[in-house]
């Protein structure tokens, strides 16, 4: 039996980095000597998050060959078996988890939710590729970097959720960039880079932070001829400089 589980780099590098990057902010604070005890609470809700994230691949087929049926057209009751069977365990083992977390967080972050809603009416309307969606959906993958964050500190920061939900959705306007080779997408990277430094100083957020993003903008000023795979490469570059960068510099 062939297990489903989420196979896009880039969703898993987002997922990533922004819990290294709240893992970083957090333990500079030095939360050993001042917070709870974090690391087991940590450790279970990191692993939880990525069962979660798991659930996503079963949950899409699912919706998929209910939309089939729907349409006329009839769907493997087998593979729906299956389906049904992987999305209960990773949901199941995910939230069982998350215990630890949301005996303290669920009444600050049940809200989200609704991110969750959102895109699976996404999925099942068979926008999973739209840039509406896809921005949901890093939405949710960068939720990581407050509850990690949370775990560690015990404290709520929603001002480290906009700082990586802004840097990494600059990401997939890069990847468009590729992919449409327009200037309206070139532009739209340019303007957002600088309304990124804005809501950085509005937030009060080091915009060092953003230092990585430089490249952003001179990648759409100066196009260079580049398959995605090092478009990928050169944003997991980012991602790394931008951890580091929030270890240090995030107050």
């Amino acid at each position: 039996m062939k297990i489903p589980i989420v196979k896009e780099y880039g969703s898993w590098a987002v997922f990533g980095s922004s819990l290294l990057a709240a893992l970083f902010a957090g333990l500079m604070r030095r939360a050993w000597d001042s917070g709870p005890e974090f690391s087991g609470t940590t450790l279970m809700t990191i692993l939880g998050m990525t069962f979660l994230i798991n659930a996503k691949v079963p949950f899409s087929s699912l919706l998929r060959s209910k939309a089939f049926t729907e349409s006329g057209e009839s769907a493997t009751g087998n593979q729906n078996r299956e389906n049904l069977y992987w999305f209960v365990i990773f949901l199941f083992a995910g939230l069982g988890l998350l215990i630890p977390f949301l005996i303290e967080g669920i009444r600050y972050f049940a809200g989200f939710t609704v991110l969750v809603a959102t895109y699976s009416l996404l999925m099942f309307k068979g926008k999973e590729h739209h840039l509406l969606a896809e921005i949901n959906g890093f939405a949710l993958l960068t939720l990581s970097a407050p509850i990690t964050y949370f775990t560690v500190t015990g404290d709520i920061s929603m001002k480290l959720y906009a700082a990586v939900l802004i840097f990494f959705v600059a990401g997939v306007l890069k990847v468009r960039i590729r992919i449409k080779k327009t200037v309206a997408y070139r532009i739209a990277m340019i303007c957002y880079c600088a309304a990124s430094a804005v809501s950085f100083h509005l937030l009060d957020i080091s915009l060092i932070l953003l230092v990585p993003l430089l490249e952003n903008v001179m990648s759409a000023i100066w196009m260079r001829d580049e398959k995605l795979k090092t478009v990928g490469d050169i944003e997991l570059a980012k991602a790394i400089l931008f951890i580091v960068l929030t270890g240090f510099f995030w107050v």
